[in-house]
């Protein structure tokens, strides 16, 4: 894992900040769990996405990792592309 990576991680490592970038990723929510962004793009059939301790794991697909993954999933970007969507959104640079 990179540096850079590893700070973000640790930046929005709570809950509710992966909740907030989720939101920022439009993904959808039911519950307490979230429609995948890699098996259930279009939010059909049960959420089956949950975001924990700052990290994510899809029970449909196996997708899991932390919140970087989570928009490189979310929004189909390598490293640097994910890196740099957390910078414009969050407005912070690590």
């Amino acid at each position: 894992m990179t540096g850079e990576r590893q700070e973000w991680d640790q930046e929005v490592s709570g809950r509710q900040a992966v909740e907030k970038v989720a939101t920022d990723l439009g993904l959808q929510r039911e519950g307490e769990h979230y429609y995948c962004p890699g098996c259930q793009p279009r939010g059909e059939g049960k959420p089956d996405m949950a975001i924990k301790q700052g990290r994510f794991r899809c029970f449909a697909c196996g997708a899991e990792g932390d919140v970087v993954g989570l928009v490189k999933l979310a929004r189909h970007c390598d490293l640097q592309g994910a890196i740099a969507w957390l910078e414009k959104e969050t407005g912070e640079k690590n």
